[in-house]
C-alpha cells in the first residue's frame, strides 16, 4: 500500500539530506553505525517500533525524528519520540507541513542532530589550570577535558614558526601573534574545541591570543577565551547549527529596549572591517575591533552547571568600536524582549551571538542535551 509513496518520499528526503540511507522496513535491515545521535525519517505509519529498536541497537540516547503529513508519517515520528523517551532516551520531532517546501525543516532537523552529537562525549582542550568547571563539563556531557599548562603552551608558542596567515588576515607583523596562532592551531588539532585561560597567558607572554582566536574560529574552531567551557559549549552548538562559532561577548548593560555587548575578539568570518587595536584590559597587542556582519542574532548563555541555557533574539542597531570604555568589538542591540530580563535570568555573563533566529532549534538542542531552556 505504501510502496510507491515510500520510494517517492525517500527520494525527496534524500535530495534534502544527502547523508540519508535507506529506506528500511525494519531495524535489522539498517546497518550498524558508530554515531552519537540519530536523525530518523519516519516515512509512513507503523515505523516507530523499528526506529526505537534501531536507536537502541546502535547505542544512541538522542534521536531527532522527521515526519510528513501523508501516510501517518508524522504520527510515527511522534510515537518514536514517546516510546524512546519512555525508555530513557531523549527525542525531538520536526515536521514537513503539507504543500510547503520541506528544506528548512529538514536542514533544521539535521543541524539539531549535529549539535546534540557535538556535545555528546566531546573531547576538548583547556589551556590553563584544571577547574571545577572542567569537572562539571565532563560530568554533564560524558566528555573529556584535557589540560595543557600555560607554561607548556608558552613553550609550544616559543618553539612554533610564525604563521603567515595572521599577517595576511590582519596586516600585523608581530611574530609573537603569528606564533600564538601556529601553536593554537597545532595544539587544538584533533579536539572538538579549545579554551585558553587568556589573562594569565597575556601577563606572562606579553601578547594576546585575540587575533589567533578570531582566525581559528573562522578556519576551524570553536575556540573560547578566558578558559570558559560554558561559552565553549555554546560555541560548539553554534558551530554545529550554522557553521560559525558565534561571537563570545560580555554584557555591558541591559535596558528595556536596548542592550550593549562587547568583547576583544570576534570570529573573522563574522566580522566586517576588522582592525587590530590595543587590548582593552591590558593594553597589550592586540584586541580586535570590528562590526558584526549580520543584523539578526540569537544570543545564548550557558550556566555553570551546564543545566541552563538562556536564549534571546537580538537585532543589531550599531556595531564596531563605538566607545572607549568597553572591549573593542561592541554591539548596540534591540532585544526582542524586555532587555532587563537579562539581569534577571542570565545564567552567566558570556553570551554567544549566533547568526539568525535559531530559537526553535536551540529549544530542541537543549531538550536533547537535558538542559533547561530559558527564553528571555
Amino acid at each position: 500500500m505504501h510502496g510507491e509513496f515510500v520510494e517517492k518520499k525517500f527520494r525527496e528526503a534524500k535530495a534534502l539530506l544527502p547523508e540519508l540511507s535507506g529506506p528500511y522496513s525494519s531495524a535489522d535491515e539498517a546497518p550498524s553505525v558508530s554515531v552519537k545521535a540519530l536523525l530518523i525519517v519516519n516515512l509512513t505509519g507503523g515505523t516507530s517500533v523499528a526506529a526505537v529498536e534501531y536507536a537502541k541497537r546502535v547505542g544512541v540516547d538522542k534521536v531527532v525524528a522527521l515526519g510528513f503529513p501523508e501516510h501517518n508519517s508524522l504520527a510515527s515520528a511522534l510515537s518514536t519520540k514517546a516510546v524512546f523517551e519512555a525508555e530513557g532516551g531523549r527525542a525531538w520531532v520536526f515536521q514537513c507541513p503539507p504543500v510547503e517546501d520541506c528544506s528548512s525543516a529538514a536542514q533544521s532537523a539535521y543541524a539539531v542532530a549535529k549539535a546534540a552529537a557535538a556535545l555528546t562525549r566531546p573531547r576538548v582542550l583547556l589551556i590553563g589550570p584544571r577547574t571545577k568547571q572542567a569537572e562539571r563539563f565532563e560530568a554533564k556531557f560524558g566528555g573529556r577535558v584535557e589540560n595543557m599548562s600555560l607554561e607548556d603552551f608558552i613553550r609550544v608558542v616559543e618553539g612554533s614558526p610564525p604563521d603567515p596567515k595572521i599577517a595576511a588576515a590582519f596586516g600585523v607583523s608581530d611574530e609573537r601573534i603569528a606564533k600564538i596562532y601556529s601553536a593554537l592551531a597545532r595544539a587544538s588539532r584533533g579536539f572538538d574545541g579549545v579554551a585558553i585561560n587568556c589573562f594569565p597567558f597575556i601577563m606572562r607572554y606579553g601578547a594576546t591570543p585575540c587575533l589567533p582566536l578570531s582566525l581559528l574560529n573562522a578556519e576551524s574552531g570553536p575556540a573560547a577565551c578566558e578558559g570558559d567551557l560554558q561559552a565553549l559549549a555554546a560555541m560548539m552548538i553554534s558551530k554545529a547549527l550554522t557553521g560559525k562559532s558565534g561571537w563570545i561577548s560580555n554584557v555591558v548593560y541591559a535596558k528595556p529596549a536596548e542592550a550593549y555587548f562587547a568583547h576583544c575578539t570576534v570570529a573573522l568570518d563574522m566580522a566586517k572591517g576588522p582592525k587590530p587595536v590595543p587590548h582593552f584590559e591590558t593594553g597589550r597587542p592586540y584586541g580586535l575591533a570590528a562590526s558584526l556582519a549580520e543584523r539578526v542574532y540569537t544570543a545564548i548563555s550557558v550556566g555553570p552547571g551546564f543545566d541552563k541555557m538562556a536564549v534571546g533574539l537580538m537585532e543589531v542597531e550599531e556595531s564596531g568600536m563605538l566607545v572607549e570604555w568597553a572591549c573593542r568589538t561592541q554591539a548596540l542591540v534591540k532585544p526582542a524582549f524586555d532587555g532587563r530580563r537579562i539581569l534577571e535570568l542570565a545564567p552567566a555573563n558570556h553570551h554567544i551571538f549566533i547568526p539568525g533566529d535559531l530559537r526553535e532549534e536551540l529549544k530542541a538542542v537543549a531538550h536533547l542535551l537535558g538542559i533547561q531552556y530559558i527564553g528571555y
